[in-house]
């Protein structure tokens, strides 16, 4: 067994109660780490406060409701940021639409919550980990801001944004003795990305079909997977790593 030395370090992970983020949390509750829990719904957060708070060991579970989308709430969430040795920014989901039927509204709201509530939520943990000399920081993003889809222009350009943004800090970051990296999935077997598949479904559109039955290995990531590499690269295993941002889709990008 491989020690990812995570043992009583103190965890922030967004977007924790649903698909990946959830799977990370649950993976660094496993691995010891002390979490603080972040999403909108309150319900939610309780629930897996209690669930993941018995898989860690008696190390502690917090939790904080917030909507990234709206400063007041990203200032609360810095609160908790000043002694975390993790950030994980693993929530936003940007509606999918071509550009023409997507809203300057709803754009607006999927870059609030996803590209600036990464990015803030960025600076804040870097200024406390700058000043500590020490501290990483992880961001989920998404395969399509390699691969931009007209289908989703939104989520390919909020993506593509913070693919930069996380290579041009973490270049630098090192100087500080602080990481900072990026996750890229493919597609991942979780109910948002069911439920979105469901709803696209055409038996004419060959990109559908492409995604659907063209899959590596038969079917999509699993978000045990990402999150297993998600705590690799968090760890001092990896400590080697910033400014790199990992894909990890089978593939996918590279399939004609």
């Amino acid at each position: 067994m491989i020690d990812l030395q995570l043992q009583g370090l103190r965890a922030v992970v967004t977007g924790a109660t649903g698909g990946i983020g959830n799977a990370i949390a649950e993976k660094l509750a496993l691995e010891g780490c002390a979490l603080t829990l972040v999403a909108r719904d309150p319900p939610a957060l309780d629930r897996e406060a209690a669930r993941l708070g018995a898989l860690a060991s008696g190390a502690p579970v917090a939790t904080i409701a917030a909507d990234l989308g709206r400063p007041e709430d990203i200032a609360r969430v810095a609160v908790s940021l000043e002694n975390a040795d993790i950030l994980v920014n693993a929530a936003g989901a940007v509606p999918r639409g071509q550009l023409l039927d997507t809203t300057a509204e709803a754009f607006r709201w999927g870059m609030a919550v996803k590209g600036f509530g990464t990015i803030d939520l960025c600076r804040e943990a870097f200024r406390h980990m700058k000043a500590r000399r020490r501290g990483v920081i992880l961001n989920i993003i998404g395969n399509s801001g390699q691969r931009p889809n007209p289908k989703s222009v939104g989520t390919s350009t909020v993506n593509a944004a913070l693919i930069a943004f996380t290579e041009a800090v973490g270049s630098i970051s090192p100087d500080d003795n602080v990481r900072v990296l990026g996750i890229n999935p493919g597609l991942v077997a979780t109910p948002r990305t069911a439920g979105l598949l469901q709803a696209s479904a055409d038996p004419n559109d060959l990109a559908y079909t492409h995604l659907t039955r063209d899959l590596p290995f038969g079917r999509m990531a699993r978000p045990e997977e990402i999150a297993d590499f998600a705590a690799f690269l968090v760890s001092a295993r990896a400590g080697y790593c910033s400014g790199s941002v990992y894909t990890i889709d089978g593939g996918a990008r590279l399939r004609v």
